[in-house]
């Protein structure tokens, strides 16, 4: 089973808990694993690799919308569309298996991974349905970040370096709750309780993205060396959209080292206008050493 859908699955538990309908969801997974025999045509269409993931999250939505809990068929469809066709199955029968009685246990042991990140926030985030609302958490996760990013000792703390995960977890507490939206807490707490990451600050920053794809946008974290004025922002935001071909959602921070410019990342695109790279350009063309690697996290 992918780890990003331990993780989806953990956030949709989580939820369920939330709502009073945790033991509901269970026991509806339960009941709908016991009608999947291989040979029957409901397990063939749902594993059915000629047709698309879409199409068959599509058939199970509508053959159960209105007879289990929205979360149930949220947590099926992820599964009919994430899962090799093949061993959808399996996997479902597998997913009971964990979250019924104490094999809960194994859903949250082992090694939990940035996927498993990546599939608990996308189950949180997708419970959001204002998009005011998801736009508040987007924010205040990219905000958390750049805090995190700011300070190396705190940075390597949540990133795993010298720490147990409850006291990562208790550290973040701490530092947000009652300063934010409920799901950014529960969101950071998660990522910073994780067995296996290699940079909380990116890990945030991916589900900041994931965030704003729910909202039909494309993200980009602008570094600039001082503050940027609104109609700097607005005409590095249309240059943006303009280079990348569709509406841009900016994210800013400052960074002093820049010395001037911008540096602007849009998924694995890297806009970088700093001053500080062409001086390091020049450097390279003087046949001097470098002093500084581009766009190096503190």
């Amino acid at each position: 089973m992918r780890e990003s859908l331990r993780g989806y699955a953990q956030g949709i538990l989580y939820l369920a808990s939330q709502s009073g309908k945790y033991n509901q969801v269970i026991g509806e997974l339960a009941s709908f694993n016991a009608l999947l025999d291989p040979q029957e045509m409901l397990a063939e269409v749902i594993s059915d690799p000629s047709i698309p993931a879409k199409k068959r999250q599509a058939i199970l939505g509508d053959l159960l919308a209105a007879k289990v809990d929205v979360l149930t068929v949220r947590l099926l469809e992820a599964c009919v569309g994430t899962e090799n066709p093949r061993s959808i199955v399996d996997c479902i029968a597998d997913l009971v298996r964990l979250i019924s009685g104490d094999d809960v246990l194994a859903l949250d042991g082992g090694f939990a991974t940035s996927g498993r990140i990546a599939g608990y926030s996308q189950a949180l985030l997708e419970s959001l349905s204002a998009l005011a609302e998801l736009e508040v958490v987007e924010e205040e996760l990219f905000r958390f970040a750049r805090i995190v990013e700011s300070n190396t000792r705190l940075r390597r703390v949540l990133s795993g370096i010298g720490s147990e995960a409850d006291q990562r977890k208790s550290l973040v507490a701490v530092l947000l709750r009652g300063k934010c939206h409920p799901l950014t807490l529960r969101i950071a707490e998660f990522a910073a309780s994780t067995d296996r990451i290699r940079d909380f600050v990116e890990v945030l920053d991916s589900v900041v993205t994931r965030a704003a794809e729910l909202r039909s946008r494309k993200v980009a974290m602008v570094q600039s060396a001082t503050e940027l004025t609104q109609d700097q922002v607005d005409q590095i935001s249309a240059a943006l959209s303009r280079a990348v071909g569709s509406e841009v959602e900016m994210r800013t921070s400052v960074d002093p080292s820049l010395v001037g410019g911008v540096v602007a990342v849009i998924g694995d695109t890297v806009f970088d206008g700093s001053v500080r790279t062409r001086i390091e350009q020049l450097r390279v063309r003087l046949g001097l050493p470098a002093t500084v690697k581009s766009r190096e996290r503190n």
